[in-house]
């Protein structure tokens, strides 16, 4: 987190479920997935302040109820903390709501916790741009290289790549970084 930005006060995680009857018409089917009703858990994370983050994580229907009590069953790390706490160290808070100990038991970084997790990072990815007032790409692009590592857990990547190396590939990327953006601005991805 940047010196910057502002220290909110995170005071309520909601999560919905939400259901879309493709299956009817059978929009999105495959061999495998016959009948999906696309769905996902919505989630969004609450600032004392105003300040919100909204994200979700997508389902076919049968199981969106038990991700959505996955995520109730984690909102322990999210409320009544604050913004700093969390960005200030994204990578020890990934690993705090990932390894709960009896949670991690059911899916540690896989399945239905996996799932759960996503959304509720991905809302507070989205609260983080709204705080810093830019979209979540340009959040991550304005990132100096050791505070974007910094938001990663290395856990189990280390073998193949270090979180010193990754900085010296993100120093590396800096040249040219500018025009990259002004394109993606211009025309898009």
């Amino acid at each position: 987190m940047a010196s910057g930005d502002k220290c909110l006060n995170i005071t309520t995680l909601e999560a919905k479920d939400v259901r879309w009857p493709t299956s009817l018409g059978a929009h999105g089917s495959d061999a495998m997935h016959t009948d999906p009703d696309y769905s996902c858990v919505y989630v969004t994370v609450r600032t004392s302040e105003g300040t919100y983050g909204n994200g979700l994580t997508f389902t076919l229907g049968r199981g969106t109820d038990i991700v959505l009590l996955a995520v109730k069953s984690l909102k322990k790390f999210v409320e009544n903390r604050t913004t700093a706490s969390i960005y200030g160290n994204f990578a020890k808070f990934w690993r705090e709501i990932t390894s709960e100990s009896q949670l991690r038991w059911i899916g540690p970084e896989k399945g239905v916790t996996h799932l759960a997790v996503a959304a509720i990072v991905n809302a507070l990815w989205d609260l983080w741009g709204k705080i810093r007032a830019v979209p979540v790409w340009r959040l991550l692009t304005e990132m100096e290289p050791e505070e974007l590592i910094s938001t990663i857990d290395f856990r189990y990547i280390t073998d193949a790549i270090t979180p010193q190396e990754a900085v010296g590939i993100l120093r590396e990327g800096k040249t040219g970084q500018r025009a990259r953006i002004d394109e993606l601005v211009a025309n898009g991805y």
